[in-house]
């Protein structure tokens, strides 16, 4: 299985597939890695613009992914103990502690999610009006001081007052130290949900201890860009590399004008760029391709930025970058100076200090 590293696996929308429960068995806590050899050229065939003729784009925006296999066989595990470029490390390194199943399966819900945000962060950078529109706030992790609520609640009003997005529950709840939640509970295909009212305190260091994302969340803006991906390539970290291919189809292909880039990380609807695992063995596989000329990755990834640069060796500039527009500007040589972005909020926020 290819994969782009995020903490969550995903795979394409379009049509979304379940994934087919693996037979093999894999005793051993571990995981056989390597790189990915094939750069994923994400601004030419892959990516349509409907409505939109572009011109041929003048360099390539890539992808890059590693191989895994969370189960691996006693060959497997052999043959990467003596491959230089391969590891087995363990697996919840990769799967952050989740069973396999739950892991792959957990992408058909980040896919749609993952593409729209990086498609929002372009169109809003580009200067397109970007609304968000949900049915709630979905809580997705609490901290362990946090009573009262449970993981894949959702809040739909505070106060009485109705909440549609992450964004407006964190609105509500700037300036108050109490408030009461309303929350449905037990949703989903076997059950209707039931509405339960839930007091909660900010907690003594100014917190609510809740993070949560936009319920059922829908992003409106014009650009109209459609992604066409390999059927066995799962991870959030496409969507630096998938913006960036958007700006460079509305701005006459001449982002990465003279050569090819690589780019890793995952992009948020706000535009912020966030950290990714497994970049030493992404960069493994860019040192593969003497074409590339700058590697993009995330700032955040702090020490696995050094590692890029210690493998790459000056074949290729590693470039870390906080957000879509530093990208941009990176390529471009020059300040970006586009509209001003109406949206700026993440996607996934720890409710906390807002007052």
């Amino acid at each position: 299985m290819r994969f782009d590293a995020g903490q969550t696996a995903w795979s394409l929308p379009s049509p979304l597939r379940a994934p087919v429960p693996s037979r093999r068995r894999g005793r051993l806590p571990v995981a056989a890695v390597r790189p990915d050899y094939e750069l994923i050229q994400m601004n030419a065939s892959r990516l349509e613009t409907p409505g939109h003729d572009r011109p041929a784009p003048a360099g390539a925006v890539c992808a890059v992914s590693y191989r895994a296999e969370l189960r691996p066989s006693t060959w497997e595990l052999l043959s990467h103990l003596v491959d230089p470029q391969a590891a087995v490390v363990a697996r919840s390194r990769l799967t952050g502690g989740r069973p396999v199943d739950e892991f792959e399966a957990a992408g058909l819900d980040d896919s749609m999610w993952s593409l729209e945000s990086a498609t929002a962060a372009a169109a809003a950078l580009l200067g397109e009006p970007v609304r968000e529109l949900g049915r709630g706030a979905a809580i997705e992790a609490l901290r362990d001081d946090t009573v009262g609520l449970r993981c894949g609640d959702t809040i739909i009003a505070v106060d009485g007052r109705t909440v549609e997005t992450a964004v407006h529950l964190r609105a509500a709840l700037a300036g108050l130290e109490s408030a009461e939640l309303t929350v449905l509970r037990g949703s989903g295909a076997e059950q209707p949900g039931s509405l339960s009212k839930v007091a909660v305190n900010r907690h003594p260091d100014g917190a609510w201890g809740i993070r949560v994302v936009t319920a059922d969340r829908v992003l409106r803006h014009s650009i109209d860009a459609r992604f066409s991906m390999p059927d066995d390539l799962r991870g959030p970290s496409l969507g630096l590399a998938c913006a960036l291919s958007v700006v460079d189809a509305f701005t006459d292909g001449r982002l990465a004008a003279g050569g090819t880039v690589v780019a890793t990380g995952t992009v948020d609807m706000s535009g912020r760029v966030g950290g990714v695992g497994a970049i030493e063995f992404k960069a493994r596989a860019v040192r593969a391709h003497p074409h590339v000329r700058r590697f993009v990755v995330p700032a955040e990834s702090g020490a696995d930025v050094d590692n890029a640069r210690r493998v790459l060796g000056g074949r290729a500039e590693v470039v870390a970058v906080a957000s879509l527009a530093e990208a941009v500007e990176v390529l471009c040589g020059f300040k970006w100076r586009g509209k001003k972005s109406i949206h700026r909020s993440p996607d996934r926020q720890w409710v906390s200090t807002v007052r």
